[in-house]
């Protein structure tokens, strides 16, 4: 295996899950609608406005979407396409992010190919969502900081930083990676030339600026969103509550870290099973399968099964969000019970947490001697920085797709590779099963959104506005968030006014079905149907 190989298999799968996917249909899917209208407004009006549902800067996206939509229409297709080029760098960014991580060829592609796995991939790659191309901008930046920090260089961290300011205009959260540079180079802590500290301080005060320039922008034309001010001012309250345990915060902080460090678990676990722990002492790896089983008991006895939270990309019923009238009402439509596939993932969750819990001793253990070196830190730093917001707050399973390149570079670094083929056979055959699985359910996700804007155009058809059709949250968002009212009492939370037709997986009481589409579908709990309903006299 060498570099130009690995990425050619990369290139390959992307392709392949295009295939299989076939993510055809000019509608949004989950947020996309919010970021597709920024374009929108860019090609209307000349300037960059946000809609008031964005948290993210968005910047370089929407002024991508707007050059996509002005050389081959505005459309959601077109931003699809674009976004499957940014998955295709992001690839590429991963790879080469693994191999300045000092991982050779087939580590990094696996690490790569294990990142492909991560089950919202398909999704992700193919909307109109940010979390690619947040991924696409920060990783070449976390290379040229990785690579100053080994081998010290002026003109690298002017490139990192600049890289991290346009990283911060898409995401705000790029500013953790000037943060873990900061912190990198001044280990391992001692005095110095004043040059050495102006060099760790710039780049996390120059990516600050540009952060604090763009929202004085945003001020400036159109005002803030809405999403970011709720989204910046929440965390300062929301971390003296849980110093406080006001209005038992406390409890939601350590709901909130559980809940991660079971997603860490499923996203990761396959990767750690092929790197192995081969240079763990015979009691860190008995500890580590102790802690795991313990944690498994506990899982099975309060029922503790993957995905921990309910109406997001990742579904016990497949790929989502499931948001349509009849579901977001817990109507027994879907089959979310942890089941036999769920339910089996705990015991290799658990592992995982806890092989993840050995390893940040071992770093802990290391930092506290003094003996971490600087690549070391500045992953830790970067993992550390980006979870403590969402910890305190809330966060979505998506955002954990974010820092899984550097806790598999963090893992690589802690033990020697292993040679067990058995095991790494087997990991490969769950990355695989993980990459398949992942394209399949978002396959089915597409075929039946079609179908569901199939039933909103006949209900338009026969003559009802936006207003008085509940075709779900998107639908909702893209078409009456802007002009939003109070929501009437029983109506979905989603800005409807008037729920005259409805479209749903299922019957609904009050409700006679105008047409229902069958929809094609690979996975079992996968919805099989969609109807268009209208309201009884």
């Amino acid at each position: 295996m060498n570099d130009r190989r690995a990425v050619a298999v990369l290139v390959l799968m992307q392709l392949a899950m295009v295939a299989i996917v076939q993510p055809r249909g000019d509608f949004p899917l989950n947020d996309d609608w919010a970021y597709a209208q920024s374009v929108q407004w860019f090609l209307e009006e000349g300037r960059l406005r946000l809609s008031q549902w964005v948290g993210m800067n968005l910047a370089p996206q929407a002024l991508a979407g707007a050059i996509a939509s002005a050389a081959f229409g505005h459309s959601f297709e077109t931003l699809r396409h674009l976004t499957q080029v940014v998955a295709l760098v992001a690839l590429v960014a991963a790879y080469a992010w693994f191999r300045a991580a000092r991982l050779e060829p087939k580590g990094a592609l696996v690490a790569t190919a294990a990142l492909a796995s991560f089950p919202a991939w398909p999704v992700l790659a193919n909307s109109f969502m940010t979390d690619l191309y947040g991924l696409a901008l920060a990783l070449p930046a976390a290379i040229l900081f990785l690579k100053a920090l080994e081998a010290p260089s002026t003109r690298l961290v002017i490139a990192a930083t600049l890289l991290s300011v346009i990283g911060v205009l898409e995401r705000q959260v790029a500013i953790v990676l000037p943060f873990a540079f900061m912190v990198a180079w001044l280990w391992p802590p001692r005095p110095g030339p004043r040059r050495r500290i102006a060099i760790a301080i710039v780049p996390l005060a120059v990516v600050a600026l540009a952060a604090l320039a763009f929202s004085a922008y945003l001020a400036a034309h159109g005002g803030i969103p809405e999403g970011q001010r709720v989204g910046h001012g929440r965390i300062l309250p929301m971390l003296a509550k849980a110093i406080t345990n006001e209005d038992q915060a406390l409890r939601w902080v350590l709901s909130n870290a559980a809940g991660m460090a079971g997603y860490l678990g499923l996203f990761s676990f396959a990767w750690l099973a092929w790197w192995g722990m081969s240079g763990a002492t015979r009691r860190q790896k008995r500890g580590v399968v102790a802690a795991g089983l313990a944690i498994a008991a506990a899982a099975f006895a309060f029922a503790w099964f993957p995905p921990y939270r309910e109406n997001y990309i990742l579904d016990r019923a497949g790929i989502g969000p499931f948001q349509l009238y009849d579901a977001i009402r817990g109507a027994p439509v879907l089959d979310r019970s942890a089941g036999l596939f769920w339910s089996t993932l705990a015991v290799p969750i658990a592992l995982a947490i806890a092989a993840i819990g050995a390893g940040l001793w071992v770093v802990a253990r290391r930092v506290a001697r003094r003996e971490a070196d600087r690549g070391t830190v500045f992953m830790i730093m970067a993992i550390a920085a980006y979870l403590a917001p969402f910890i305190v707050t809330d966060y979505f399973e998506r955002y954990l797709l974010f820092i899984l390149p550097f806790v598999f570079a963090l893992w690589a670094r802690l033990w020697p590779r292993q040679d067990g083929r058995i095991l790494q056979a087997l990991a490969l055959a769950c990355i695989a099963l993980g990459w398949i699985l992942g394209a399949a359910a978002t396959r089915d996700y597409f075929s039946w959104n079609r179908a569901r804007w199939d039933a909103i155009r006949m209900a338009e058809k026969l003559g009802a506005d936006s207003n008085a059709i509940d075709g779900g949250y998107e639908h909702g968002g893209l078409t009456r968030y802007e002009g939003r009212v109070a929501v009437p009492e029983g109506k979905s939370w989603y800005w409807v006014r008037d729920d005259r037709y409805v479209v749903a997986f299922s019957h609904v009481t009050g409700y006679e079905e105008v047409a229902a589409w069958r929809v094609a579908h690979w996975l079992p709990r996968s919805p099989s149907e969609v109807k268009l309903l209208r309201r009884k006299q």
